[in-house]
């Protein structure tokens, strides 16, 4: 006999106004297993989390657990050990470990809070994840990776059966991302269901037992992980074959949009770099951390200081100081950072497609009208997964996030686009739109674009002309054929083909 799943959906459907965001999903888990749910942005995911976890009421469908029919609500969820870590981490940061830990459910003595009690018990929990916390530390002092396992010892003090854990390695560094791992197998170990959520297939690969594929609010697979490579997992989650997701590639003309002479930045991060920009060109620079690529764009769009050299658009010299000089020249920058330099989250979405072009709207007060009419038509254009223009921009996935910056970029008439990171933290299907904007604005003629990725197939998919960096200066180009794994990767390492031929 099938042992009786710890929680079960039947049926589960759920909308946002008119939108169905989750269609008669069904789904299972058993205890002591690790399920790796993917799907691309805007799939249902987080809103499956969410009713699973009791923040939700579902418009149809039933939720058990055990085997009993329940109707969850945040509170009955956490007496029955369902425990939710958002990918938002809730920590009230000037409270020290073990006050966090116990928020809300602190023990008491004749009346009074048992302080002694919830450090002695924080201590025990710190001791059995083997993790490098100080119980008495204030939260805002701790890493990004340490808050995330602070929002894992608050679910161990409720007894925790089932974890659900949304985007937890989204902001973390790969030894913070491991550690992480071996958390979630001793939880795993000790009988605990973990549920995680996440877009990034090689974490999945990693550390589920099974899968669970969402696309377009429906589930699409439920079962062995052992199956699939990362590329079927992906092609299962988008509906179509991988090797469709980059457009065809475009060629350019020979005319220089942007020549970059002998540059030096003032902070010596960068050393006398020349390069020069097609018209209608997706140009690459590719390097391993630290090589200087982000740097060398900063230092172009005025961000960085700059010692010496020169920078031409369009066959004049261009002084460039300041992001502002830099678009007046036609040149936007698209940040590695979407969330801190790209966006204002608090603002609707509407506001940040013309947040840098509310002089051309009006030159004494802003026009809403227009703006909502502009950002309509990116919405349309982009494929901009919003509830409407009015929404508050924060509560988009990680993929709109950047549909919306380049909605903003482009609005701006630029012809110059620098891109650091485009698809960080996006989806496949959002990567899939990104590249098509990128390949029809280049193919127009309308723009071109400099791809600033430490993604190599990335790299490889999207240009026909790649630039290495290494130690803040530029090591090697390659062109056509050359743009393949092994050239790029040796020149980023400062490694010859021959080298590597002669050690074999």
């Amino acid at each position: 006999m099938a042992e009786m799943p710890v929680l079960q959906g039947k049926g589960i459907s759920m909308k946002f106004g008119e939108a169905l965001v989750l269609d008669s999903v069904d789904v299972a888990f058993h205890p002591g297993k690790v399920y790796g749910v993917v799907g691309e942005n805007g799939a249902g995911k987080s809103t499956l989390m969410r009713i699973l976890s009791g923040f939700l009421q579902p418009i149809s469908g039933e939720i058990y657990v055990d085997g009993k029919q329940t109707v969850l609500n945040p509170y009955k969820a956490k007496e029955l050990g369902i425990v939710l870590v958002p990918q938002e981490l809730n920590l009230v940061e000037p409270l020290r470990v073990y006050e966090n830990i116990f928020l809300g459910d602190e023990p008491t003595g004749r009346f009074l809070i048992d302080k002694k009690k919830m450090i002695q018990e924080a201590s025990e929990i710190i001791k059995n994840l083997d993790v490098d916390i100080d119980p008495m530390e204030l939260v805002e002092r701790l890493s990004t990776g340490k808050k995330q396992m602070v929002e894992i010892m608050k679910a161990l003090s409720r007894s925790v059966e089932i974890l659900i854990m949304d985007e937890p390695t989204a902001s973390l560094s790969e030894d913070e991302t491991q550690k992480l791992f071996e958390t979630v197998k001793k939880l795993k170990t000790s009988g605990i269901t973990v549920i995680f959520v996440s877009h990034r297939l090689k974490e999945i690969v990693q550390i589920a037992d099974e899968l669970v594929v969402l696309r377009d609010g429906k589930k699409v697979y439920q079962g062995a992980l052992s199956d699939f490579s990362e590329t079927q997992i992906a092609e299962m989650m988008v509906g179509r074959k991988m090797d469709e997701i980059y457009p065809e590639k475009v060629g350019w003309e020979e005319k220089n949009v942007l020549e970059v002479r002998d540059l030096n930045s003032a902070d010596g991060k960068i050393r006398d770099v020349s390069f020069t920009l097609k018209n209608g060109e997706v140009l690459g620079f590719y390097g391993l951390v630290g090589a200087g690529r982000t740097e060398l764009m900063q230092t172009i769009i005025g961000v960085r200081k700059l010692s010496s050299g020169e920078i031409f658009v369009d066959g004049k010299p261009a002084i460039i100081r300041s992001v502002k000089e830099a678009m007046k020249n036609g040149i936007v920058y698209l940040p590695e950072e979407r969330k801190l330099a790209g966006l204002i989250l608090n603002f609707e979405v509407f506001k940040n497609t013309s947040l840098m072009t509310l002089d051309k709207i009006s030159k004494i007060v802003t026009k809403p009208k227009v703006e909502v009419e502009r950002f309509e038509f990116y919405r349309k254009s982009f494929d901009i997964r919003v509830r409407g223009p009015y929404q508050i921009t924060h509560t988009l996935s990680g993929g709109n996030q950047q549909k919306l910056v380049l909605s903003k970029l482009v609005e701006t008439g630029a012809k110059i686009f620098i891109m650091d990171e485009p698809t960080r933290g996006v989806d496949i299907n959002s990567r899939y739109q990104i590249y098509k904007i990128i390949s029809e604005l280049a193919s127009k003629k309308m723009a071109s674009f400099i791809v600033v990725s430490s993604d190599l197939p990335e790299i490889i998919g999207l240009c026909n002309r790649v630039i290495v960096m290494r130690n803040g200066t530029i090591v090697g180009e390659a062109v056509g054929e050359e743009v393949e794994e092994t050239n790029l990767i040796y020149m980023a390492l400062g490694v010859s083909e021959s080298q590597e031929k002669f050690k074999e």
